[in-house]
């Protein structure tokens, strides 16, 4: 049975996802299914981010957190984070190649994995 991940990151790296999503295809992170948020809709809110990313989240089984440039000071990030905490989700940060930004405070205790398919799949496995 597919493994859902669910990918968060902001919204300047999404395209960072594609890599990803050929990944998974590729069947490079094993038998999973990608799913994301496909709209930016920071301008809502945080309370608003959450409920409308909530069903995504609930429904996967890892979140898989982006870490990037500016993902330190992102409420999307936050929120994201704070919502797979809530649910009780495994939790994946991989640090986007070429970037130094901080870890999110939220996500300071999870080891951050490069962005390789290898090493995601080798995580995924792990969990």
């Amino acid at each position: 049975m597919s493994k859902s991940i669910f990918i968060s990151c902001v919204h300047e790296d999404s395209h960072r996802i594609n890599n990803i999503k050929n990944w998974a295809e590729q069947k490079r992170l094993g038998d999973v299914v990608i799913t994301f948020e496909t709209e930016d809709k920071r301008h809502i809110g945080v309370d608003a981010i959450k409920q409308h990313i909530r069903d995504k989240i609930e429904g996967a089984a890892v979140i898989l957190i982006l870490i990037g440039q500016d993902s330190h000071n992102h409420d999307w990030i936050k929120a994201e984070a704070e919502l797979a905490n809530s649910f009780h989700k495994q939790i994946i940060c991989v640090r986007i190649t070429n970037t130094s930004g901080a870890v999110p405070l939220i996500l300071k205790n999870y080891k951050v994995i490069n962005f390789d398919p290898d090493a995601i799949k080798n995580a995924i496995d792990n969990l």
